[in-house]
């Protein structure tokens, strides 16, 4: 097993989103498929947290 940083993007009709988190993990399939397990559990608490991080810059 291997640690693995992975960074998932969804392009949405008003942004683009991107999760990016540390998995354990035999493949890099295995990877995503995790990462994408931690996206849901953290959905399912949303209400929970909020950004603290932002870049912001003129259009």
């Amino acid at each position: 097993m291997a640690i693995y940083n992975v960074t998932l993007k969804a392009s949405l009709k008003r942004g683009t989103f991107y999760w990016v988190a540390e998995v354990n993990a035999d493949s890099e399939e295995e990877a995503v498929v995790s990462a994408e397990h931690l996206f849901m559990e953290e959905m399912e608490k949303a209400g929970d947290w909020e950004f603290d991080d932002f870049n912001v810059e003129p259009g």
